[in-house]
């Protein structure tokens, strides 16, 4: 019996002995499968990070340029604001002019009316009337009018 268990004992030491390093090895094949896969993963995900960096910075470069873009407008509307400005004065100051000459216009006609009246009144009502059959006189022949 001793003999079988010294078998026994003697067949476990070089178990033992060679269990250990295929563990181990086993775990680091182990480890190192998922290393890899770790690190394969960790390539595509830095290869994601690469283009949504990309991405981020023509984003970026977008919105600036889009808000430079909305700088040249806002200063076209500011120009475009002045000259509505200067236009409506402009408008007003000729509305002025128009009332003005409107003015004008109602004075001269009140004038032209007066001359009108006034030029009737100073022509007599009761001057005779040319008729054609009468020749004016005029000097005959032979006379010396003095």
């Amino acid at each position: 019996m001793d003999k079988i268990i010294g078998n026994k004992i003697m067949n476990i030491v070089p178990i033992k002995r060679y269990f250990f390093p295929c563990f181990f090895a086993s775990i680091l094949m182990y480890n190192t499968g998922c290393i890899c896969s770790a690190h394969r993963e960790l390539n595509t995900k830095n290869e994601e990070m690469k283009n949504v960096k990309l991405n981020l910075h023509l984003k970026e470069k977008t919105i600036a340029d889009l808000l430079d873009r909305l700088s040249l407008k806002d200063q076209e509307i500011g120009k475009l604001m002045d000259e509505l400005h200067s236009a409506r004065v402009t408008i007003e100051d000729l509305k002025s002019d128009i009332e003005k000459l409107r003015e004008i216009d109602v004075q001269v006609e009140e004038k032209k009316k007066e001359v009108d009246n006034s030029i009737a009144e100073t022509i007599p009502a009761d001057v005779p009337e040319a008729t054609p059959n009468t020749e004016p006189t005029t000097a005959g022949e032979g006379e010396i009018n003095e």
